[in-house]
């Protein structure tokens, strides 16, 4: 199994276009203090995106929730949320920063979903007279009256953003917010940007499946959504290549929003795409082995990068037992390509752009045909209007 502290090496997109930039001061941005009564009730009316399948990826502990609900019986001050105002929905919100925190409070008064709706407190410093106490108890108690009410009245530093011009602005900030010790990732708010059929479909599929879990050496939801973005970036690469700019984020929003589109036609195949998938990660990680796949030598990390490269050509059936029939080659070819400059430089610095992007699905490419003695085709670079070029592939055969 693999090791479940593993953090997974992300791409740098590439720096936004002046043309995107420009009109992010056309954003409105107002600061209120909301009490916690208040947030409740947005939360319980549905005017902040909260759905269960958000409360399904639970990331704080029993202990960091009960100190939580503590600081805000205490009358201590809470650390801000912040809210995207929906585009033509107003009065409802997405969340940036803040849904843990969030979560805690919709399960401590009981109007979540799940195993941890209603929990008791625990892990109290100063209040542990509240020890095991349910909201339901202190609601019920006359002589917990006074604690109740410091909960309720407590305030939320909350700030929201309206009129945002686009949603490199929303990922921007968001990205900006989450430089902590819990980085939390962009499919997190992909998943509320784009929503649709897709979207749910593949957050199911990622909690059901054995492979996704053992690549990231978990057996619950991921809460930074690692699980999901995995086969989003594979059902893209796979699928919209040539659509390809550069630009990670839009290209998997885009991916993300046609599917969701054309979700009524392109379900089987999506279907059997997950399929070649579970398929590809068997296959890697018999010839990688778990501590090896996707990771530059010494590197207990797995490169993101290296595996879109590794997971576009084993999702072939044929390539796939070509690798299995020569995993020693294979082995020896992918230890050859880490030290070769380009490749390494490619896997290492403005993955997300085009060149290197190219440079990774080429070299690798041109390298495990050797290895396995099969032809295959790669994908080609052309050249477009104004200077530009986009990764063009018609298929293996």
């Amino acid at each position: 199994m693999a090791d479940p502290d593993l953090e997974f090496v992300d791409e740098e997109d590439a720096v936004l276009d002046p043309a995107e930039t420009a009109s992010f001061s056309e954003a409105v941005l107002y600061t209120s203090d909301w009490t916690v009564q208040t947030v409740i009730s947005q939360l319980t009316n549905g005017n902040i995106e909260m759905n269960p399948r958000f409360q399904r990826r639970d990331a704080w502990s029993s202990a960091g929730k009960g100190r939580f609900i503590e600081s805000a019986i205490l009358g201590f001050p809470i650390p801000q949320i912040v809210l995207a105002e929906k585009k033509g929905f107003r009065g409802q919100f997405i969340v940036l920063d803040g849904k843990q925190r969030l979560l805690a409070l919709l399960q401590f008064t009981g109007k979540a979903t799940g195993p941890n709706n209603g929990f008791g407190l625990s892990g109290l410093e100063v209040r542990t007279d509240l020890s095991r106490k349910t909201f339901a108890q202190l609601e019920k108690d006359p002589a917990r009256r006074d604690d109740l009410n410091a909960f309720l009245n407590n305030t939320i530093r909350t700030v929201v953003i309206r009129n945002w011009p686009n949603t490199n602005f929303l990922h921007t900030v968001f990205l900006r917010l989450n430089t902590g010790s819990l980085k939390l990732s962009p499919q997190e708010l992909r998943q509320a940007m784009v929503p649709g059929p897709f979207s749910d479909f593949i957050d199911d599929t990622a909690q059901k499946s054995a492979q996704v879990q053992r690549l990231l050496g978990r057996s619950a939801p991921d809460p930074r959504m690692r699980d999901v973005e995995l086969l989003v970036r594979y059902l893209a690469f796979r699928r919209f290549l040539s659509t390809y700019t550069g630009r990670m984020k839009d290209f998997l929003d885009n991916a993300c929003s046609k599917l969701n589109s054309e979700w009524d036609a392109v379900k089987p195949s999506v279907e059997q795409d997950i399929l070649q998938f579970n398929d590809a990660v068997d296959a890697l990680l018999e010839v990688f082995g778990d501590e090896n796949l996707a990771r530059k030598s010494g590197s207990r990390s797995v490169n993101r990068a290296i595996f879109d490269a590794l997971l576009f050509y084993a999702a072939d059936g044929g390539i796939r037992d070509a690798m299995l029939a020569n995993s020693a080659a294979v082995q020896d070819i992918y230890s050859q390509k880490l030290a070769d400059p380009a490749f390494a430089e490619a896997i290492e610095s403005d993955t997300a752009g085009i060149p290197h992007t190219f440079e990774r699905l080429v070299g690798w490419g041109s390298a495990l045909r050797t290895a396995i003695r099969q032809p295959f085709n790669v994908p080609a670079l052309v050249e477009k209007e104004a200077g530009s070029a986009r990764i063009e592939f018609d298929g293996f055969r």
